[in-house]
């Protein structure tokens, strides 16, 4: 993605076109989908031009050049930069994702019901959207529900963590797992209420006799009729393909080469959103990585030993809190119908879109102070050198 849209966004300069004007002409229209392309992928859905017109409208993108020419009289320059990304979600290589639904009673009563899954968690926040997902379908408090993801107890075969496919597809396992659990316990259930299982109905968390008053929660259910409820599910889904527009401003200052983010602007399809709270910190997370990786972090080694000089964060500097403001996150959901969730992914969209658009922005402050070529990282020591070697 960094190559390609640092590409086009030369190629844009080069041809005297608006950036944005030359991505829309090369999107692939909306109505064309499924699209498959010239490496074999086929694209399943997507509107790359409403993602990209809803970033446009945004980030105000006919607004820039009297930000820019009002960054000039403070003696600074000022550059906008655009990438417009598109993704593969990992589908994994094990054959199947397998989960398991297990309810457990202590002495006390209560009960928790225990989601094994093989998709190990490291913060992307699985033990709230899991259980969101389960809930949802089961009716039961969100506290009740916790998630295992490894231990002695258990062993589960299915694909890793990685690739943004945790939600989509083992996500979309375990809802499918606890409809299954909600169809177990209809025959259950009318053992219990001394009915025909045809006229059981399972509403808001519990069975019920359809039209009277005669019910049993499924929690209660799963204690009275211990391990019956338990269920063990496999299933797999694959690749999807989420897309979005990043629309960086950066301000440098010519005297010291630091480059300040002014505004970002992030617009992601991600197909339907689960926990937009989690999608956001994923998103913010990305785009701090990738504002690190343009404005600061570089491995240097000594030439003549090949001994690494930035070998602590005394010399290798890492990003802050405070490094990207001015942000604004918007969402422009196409689901997709490759998962039950309609779920697209979004693990890597932030690092994904900001490497090339801040480097195109940067790119674009240099470029009227006679700065033709520029590479990462823009620290400001290597932005002031290229600066004072473009004067004539």
């Amino acid at each position: 993605s960094y190559a390609i849209e640092r590409l086009v966004e030369h190629a844009a300069t080069e041809l005297g076109v608006d950036a944005a004007e030359l991505r829309r002409k090369s999107f692939i229209a909306k109505d064309r989908f499924p699209y498959r392309i010239a490496a074999g992928f086929e694209y399943d859905c997507g509107d790359f031009a409403g993602v990209l017109g809803k970033a446009l409208e945004a980030a105000d993108w006919d607004g820039f050049p009297a930000r820019k020419e009002e960054a000039k009289r403070r003696g600074r320059l000022r550059g906008r930069g655009m990438s417009t990304y598109i993704e593969a979600t990992g589908a994994g290589f094990a054959p199947q994702d397998q989960v398991e639904l297990r309810w457990q009673f202590g002495e006390m009563g209560g009960g928790t019901l225990t989601l094994y899954a093989p998709t190990h968690n490291h913060g992307q926040g699985q033990e709230t959207s899991f259980a969101q997902l389960v809930t949802r379908e089961l009716g039961v408090p969100l506290e009740s529900v916790r998630l295992r993801t490894s231990g002695p107890e258990f062993y589960l075969a299915g694909n890793a963590t990685g690739g943004s496919r945790s939600l989509l597809a083992v996500g979309s396992v375990l809802m499918l797992a606890a409809r299954e659990m909600v169809k177990k316990g209809l025959s259950v259930a009318a053992e219990e209420l001394e009915a025909a299982q045809a006229d059981i109905e399972f509403v808001a968390g519990s069975y019920r006799i359809k039209g009277t008053d005669r019910a049993i929660s499924i929690r209660s259910l799963a204690q009275r009729r211990a391990g019956e409820l338990d269920v063990a599910y496999a299933n797999k889904f694959g690749a999807t393909f989420p897309n979005g527009c990043h629309i960086a401003e950066v301000e440098i200052d010519p005297d010291t080469g630091e480059a300040e983010i002014a505004s970002y602007v992030a617009c992601d399809d991600a197909g339907n959103i689960v926990n937009r709270q989690i999608v956001e910190g994923q998103v913010q997370g990305g785009l701090m990585q990738g504002a690190g990786q343009v404005f600061s972090e570089l491995a240097v080694y000594d030439r003549e030993s090949g001994q690494l000089l930035t070998g602590s964060f005394m010399d290798y500097a890492m990003p802050r809190a405070g490094l990207v403001s001015g942000l604004k996150l918007l969402e422009h959901p196409v689901p997709t119908q490759l998962n039950p969730l309609g779920a697209k992914g979004v693990g890597e969209a932030g690092v994904t879109g900001s490497l090339p658009a801040l480097m195109n922005a940067v790119a674009d402050a240099l470029r009227p102070a006679g700065v033709r070529h520029f590479e990462l990282p823009a620290t400001p020591q290597r932005i002031w050198q290229a600066l004072r070697a473009a004067r004539p």
